[in-house]
């Protein structure tokens, strides 16, 4: 089966290793999420400008193995973008599959602002990630045309996991 997800070169994964180099001013978490955005399968065609105005909270968050990063039932509409490492996806502590780089995770309650259906747990010592919220209040903005963007996308990305998850299910 294809990758589903974007992969990155050597050179930016090294970026994402550092990510507040010692020779530079540390980039903010916004500025981080808008550098790589492109390669954000849900900001497929939202330009940076458009980006900034619509994402909020955005956070770079580091985990160590074994560390909760969304707990199943609870009510939160943060999604997570993997940047690096590994994790953990379990329903009513059943592992059910593991995500890498550059995964997203928590779509469905950022959409649907409704409990959480899975738990996702750190599988490693170094998983790096990117939350945000996306600002749904302004759909009815001018901005509109990109909410429908953001929206098809996201659509996209959860038919892939779960055609992914069909894959694993009938592999067994």
């Amino acid at each position: 089966m294809n990758n589903l997800y974007t992969t990155y070169n050597l050179d930016e994964i090294e970026i994402f290793k550092n990510l507040t180099p010692s020779n530079k001013t540390p980039l903010t978490a916004t500025s981080q999420l808008i550098n790589i955005s492109s390669k954000i399968p849900i900001f497929k065609e939202i330009p940076e400008t458009i980006l900034i105005k619509i994402l909020k909270d955005i956070k770079i968050m580091k985990y160590k193995k074994g560390e909760i990063i969304i707990k199943e039932r609870e009510i939160d509409d943060r999604i997570f973008y993997i940047l690096l490492g590994e994790v953990h996806v379990l329903k009513r502590n059943i592992l059910i599959t593991n995500l890498s780089n550059h995964s997203i995770v928590g779509e469905m309650a950022g959409l649907l602002n409704q409990k959480r259906t899975a738990s996702i747990i750190s599988a490693n010592n170094s998983t790096t990630i990117i939350s945000f919220k996306i600002d749904f209040s302004m759909i009815q903005t001018d901005l509109g045309y990109y909410f429908a963007l953001i929206y098809k996308n996201l659509s996209i990305e959860l038919a892939k996991k779960l055609l992914h998850q069909d894959n694993q299910i009938i592999n067994k």
